[in-house]
């Protein structure tokens, strides 16, 4: 557990500071480049990223596993062998992508609105190679639990992005568009943190071996995650493209189709996601684990990674649904100054429990070699998903998103939880949990909503929500462990920041009394 809570710790510290670094990136980045070329820039970026996921979704995760095995193993061939492959593959994959963009690239141009969408998507191309080489090795680092490493090659990469963008748009003088240039700075962060990566993977003694006999079950298992990947980066795309078709047909002008969509995916979903970023990092802390406990054929301690995994997720998540629910209207005010955003908020909040679940119960799966089993899964939800917007637009408007989303998530991760359940006999979703942590939230929904409207007359907007969800956080957490929802292990996380600050105080006096 404190394995555990340490990784966690270190890898959702990183992702708050990656994100919110990339905030403030996508901000400055708006205000130098303006409306039109940042439109060209996000068009030509969307596209990238469907390429780059071939490359940097599903090796990472393989190598990740594998390497936890072997090291397991203790057999470093075998290891190296595997990130060898990875790179191979990764690096080949890139190349045809290339090729083929090349060969195809008089009909992406007439594809996109305006020519310099394809020259930017030109300049990124080279930033798959590196990419290549960057997911695999990480994946090694990934695999032998070295979060802080994983964490930081990502945090990095924003950092250097940042920089270069901000000298080469606002300080140093260049003949080139100023959207050429952010694209060229994307580029340069991508090489110099795969150069990184590779001193660190080499600096601690790692090396390359043949990898001939890895090539078949690396790709074997990571073609389905990728799969996964694909699927979802191409589903935003297409329903990007039939809801606002049906909104218009139901009464709504072009303008306003657009305008409520872009509240509901631009405004709503990210907030929605923000969770996740404590279940993303439960997820990578949690697969080397499983794979460990599997090549030991540890039962009892996969069942028990398992079920704290779930419970954990269900735990997180009626932490915000109260909050978002309660609050949704002046959330939405506070952060796009857009009362629609925050009503879509609130009645969207239940969707932080599948997003949740979904994203720590494929990882499970994938831990146990059961990928294809997930892909399926995932496959069966975006199914529902795109029925519910061509049915239930009509009735929901925009909601009806939220019900696809509900359907697609919800059934996947009753799905993989079923998965789980048949494949190690055991029963992992327990339903009075759920029961409890729902009875849990509504304290911390009445509570936030209440000191909310106390406060709306006295002190300002920002404020007054910081408080609330304070409030109610705290009525939460008290309420859960009245319930026993959780018991003290929850709380070793606080023991494990204070044995740090303790650390580095010592270091600190050990140092001035040298």
């Amino acid at each position: 557990m404190k394995k555990i809570l340490k990784a966690l710790a270190i890898l959702a510290s990183f992702s708050v500071l990656t994100r919110m670094l990339g905030f403030f990136f996508r901000i400055f980045l708006s205000r130098l480049i303006g409306p039109e070329e940042l439109g060209i820039y996000q068009i030509s970026f969307s596209v990238f990223m469907v390429l780059e996921t071939f490359i940097s979704s599903g090796l990472p995760l393989i190598v990740s596993k594998e390497t936890a095995v072997f090291n397991a193993k203790k057999d470093k061939k075998s290891e190296y062998g595997v990130v060898t492959s990875a790179l191979i593959i990764g690096v080949i994959t890139s190349l045809i992508i290339c090729l083929i963009i090349f060969v195809f690239k008089n009909v992406l141009n007439n594809i996109f609105t305006d020519s310099r969408c394809i020259t930017i998507l030109f300049i990124l191309l080279p930033t798959l190679i590196f990419s290549s080489v960057y997911s695999s090795l990480r994946g090694n680092l990934w695999g032998h639990k070295k979060y802080f490493l994983v964490s930081f090659s990502e945090f990095i990469e924003q950092v250097i992005r940042t920089i270069f963008t901000v000298l080469f748009l606002g300080v140093i003088s260049f003949s080139l568009e100023k959207v050429f240039l952010a694209s060229i700075s994307y580029v340069i962060s991508c090489v110099l943190t795969s150069f990184i990566v590779l001193f660190i993977y080499m600096k601690s003694g790692k090396r390359f071996a043949n990898p001939k006999k890895y090539f078949k079950p690396v790709l074997k298992s990571s073609i389905p995650i990728t799969l996964v990947r694909v699927v979802s980066s191409l589903l935003m795309p297409l329903i990007s493209i039939i809801i606002p078709i049906k909104l218009m047909s139901i009464g709504y002008t072009s303008s306003q189709a657009l305008a409520v969509f872009g509240i509901a995916m631009g405004m709503t979903f990210p907030l929605l996601y923000v969770p996740s970023t404590l279940i993303g990092a439960l997820s990578m802390t949690i697969i080397p684990d499983l794979s460990s406990a599997v090549f030991a054929q540890d039962y009892s301690e996969i069942k028990s990674r398992i079920n704290f995994a779930i419970k954990f997720s269900i735990f997180i998540s009626f932490l915000f649904i109260p909050l978002y629910f309660a609050l949704g209207s002046p959330i939405g005010m506070f952060f796009y100054a857009n009362s629609q955003s925050g009503y879509f908020l609130s009645r969207s909040s239940i969707l932080i429990l599948p997003i949740c679940l979904s994203g720590v119960t494929t990882s499970c799966l994938n831990a146990l070699n059961m990928e294809v089993k997930g892909f399926i899964n995932y496959i069966i939800g975006a199914v529902l998903l795109i029925l519910s917007i061509l049915f239930l637009t009509n009735v929901f408007g925009v909601l009806s998103l939220v019900w696809g989303m509900g359907l697609c998530l919800g059934g996947a991760s009753v799905l993989n939880i079923i998965m789980l359940n048949r494949k190690l006999n055991e029963n992992f979703f327990n339903f009075k949990y759920l029961f409890l942590s729902i009875l849990a939230s509504f304290s911390s929904l009445l509570m936030s909503k209440w000191i909310f409207n106390i406060l709306s007359n006295f002190i300002s907007l920002f404020f007054n929500l910081a408080i609330s969800c304070i409030v109610g956080s705290v009525f939460y957490l008290a309420f859960c462990l009245v319930l026993g929802l959780y018991n003290y292990s929850f709380f070793e996380l606080t023991n494990l920041l204070k044995e740090k600050v303790k650390k580095i105080k010592n270091k600190k006096q050990k140092n001035i009394q040298n």
